[in-house]
Parts: structure tokens; C-alpha cells; sequence
């Protein structure tokens, strides 16, 4: 079954949702770590604040490819998003 644009946007808004979360998680974390700590965790927080960027970036060249353009605009979003995704995935493990 292939995938709508739609249904494939609202996958991806999801996992913007999730890495948000997740970074709210690491402000709370830093607010009550050491001073030490507080430095690493802020520095973690920057890169996933980045990489958040950056998916959106990807997520807003999706919403904007026409209907007859969207199967390859979507091989090279979904090449970066599983790129910024793995990234994510790897700082989390780190720190969470």
C-alpha cells in the first residue's frame, strides 16, 4: 500500500512531536543538573535543537512538492530523514 503524501507528513509531524518531548526532557534534566552536567546536557540540547531544525526543513520541502513531483521528493526526504533520525536516536541513547 503506498504511502499518501498526507498520511507521510503526518508520520513525520509525529516524530517532530516525539523529539520535542524529548528535548523538553533534556531542558528539565539540565535545569536540575550540576554545573558540569548542566554544561553537557546543554551542549546535547543545542545539537538536537539542530537536528530538529533540520528535519523540519526537510518536513517543509516535502509539504511543498506538487502532487506529480512528490514520489521523488519524498526518496530524498525520507534519505535525510532517516539520516537526522538516526542522529536523534544516538544523542537520546546518550543522554536519556
Amino acid at each position: 500500500m503506498e504511502t499518501t503524501k498526507e498520511d507521510y507528513q503526518k508520520k513525520m509531524e509525529a516524530q517532530l512531536d516525539v523529539w520535542s518531548a524529548r528535548l523538553d526532557v533534556l531542558k528539565a534534566k539540565a535545569d536540575k543538573a550540576s554545573a558540569e552536567a548542566k554544561i553537557e546536557l546543554q551542549q546535547q540540547t543545542d545539537k538536537l535543537k539542530e537536528l530538529q531544525v533540520s528535519a523540519r526543513e526537510h518536513l517543509t520541502k516535502l509539504e511543498g512538492a506538487t502532487a506529480t513531483a512528490w514520489n521523488d521528493v519524498k526518496a530524498d526526504v525520507t534519505d535525510k530523514w532517516n539520516q537526522v533520525s538516526g542522529a536523534v536516536e544516538a544523542l537520546w541513547s546518550r543522554v536519556s
